[in-house]
């Protein structure tokens, strides 16, 4: 993909900056050097963290208008999925006349399918299409792909969803042994995939893997300084916790609490009321 190389190597230089210095944790110190010399960066995910580490948006770099256009429409489809709107973030990918196969980016392209799969199974419970653009995320993304790695772990949701349990959890092992393979810092998207692999250990109650997965979700949302899903994960964090112990008498939904309240999560905020009734020893 096109970058403005300029504002990259400015903000870095006017931030005291090395290549190697911008580098570290990401990419080479090559990577960075083409980026700001040669205006172009193969890899989205190593794009979106340098931006990050210099405080830039990811918009204001990418040189092709089409290409702002796309990541743009992404990003508010994510933020549509992230509240559980997956029909309007369907309509809006299915109304764009942007298409994705025009751009050599990959990493686009990725996303796109995974969105594209996401929504037509929580927004429509189509579990048919839903496959079809998973199984063609994970073939086009590389090891640091979040949204393929996302993409199989959404697997796994097809086929708990279909109640078949063993092939799900291939699925879900499959998505954290790639994050663990990942060559740069674990994006905060990451979190999706502790909570659904969490939920999924709980229900065939191995309770102590399920806490181990929501604590690591959490110490990455630490990490970046971030609530993102933080009360989900505190939920399953105290609920697997108290299911694993025996000599606990009461889950302890504290934390949970207050996230839910500050997140205004109704929802959880119920779950917990009636676990809390229920769930005593």
């Amino acid at each position: 993909m096109r970058i403005k190389g300029d504002i990259i190597r400015t903000v870095r230089k006017q931030k005291k900056l090395s290549q190697v210095t911008l580098a570290a944790g990401i990419c080479t110190q090559g990577t960075v050097s083409n980026i700001e010399n040669k205006n172009v960066c193969d890899s989205l995910e190593i794009l979106d963290a340098i931006c990050k580490r210099l405080n830039l948006s990811l918009e204001s770099v990418l040189d092709d208008n089409d290409e702002k256009k796309l990541m743009s429409l992404l990003n508010n489809v994510e933020e549509l999925c992230n509240t559980f709107k997956h029909k309007e973030a369907h309509s809006l990918l299915k109304e764009t006349s942007i298409n994705v196969a025009d751009f050599q980016n990959k990493e686009l392209e990725v996303r796109w399918f995974y969105f594209m799969g996401i929504t037509n199974l929580l927004g429509y419970n189509n579990t048919t299409d839903s496959l079809f653009y998973f199984y063609r995320a994970d073939e086009l993304g590389d090891s640091n792909s979040i949204y393929a790695i996302l993409s199989v772990n959404s697997l796994g949701i097809v086929y708990e969803m279909a109640n078949e349990l063993d092939k799900a959890q291939v699925y879900y092992e499959k998505s954290i042994d790639m994050l663990k393979k990942m060559t740069i810092k674990i994006p905060i998207e990451a979190t999706k995939v502790f909570f659904n692999t969490a939920k999924f250990y709980s229900l065939i109650k191995n309770y102590a893997t399920a806490f181990d997965l929501a604590s690591e979700g959490m110490l990455l949302n630490q990490t970046y300084q971030s609530l993102y899903m933080l009360d989900l994960l505190a939920y399953e964090a105290a609920f697997n916790d108290f299911m694993k112990s025996p000599d606990l008498t009461a889950p302890d939904f504290t934390s949970a609490k207050v996230f839910a309240t500050f997140n205004n999560n109704q929802n959880l905020l119920a779950v917990i009321a009636n676990d809390e009734k229920t769930l005593t020893r």
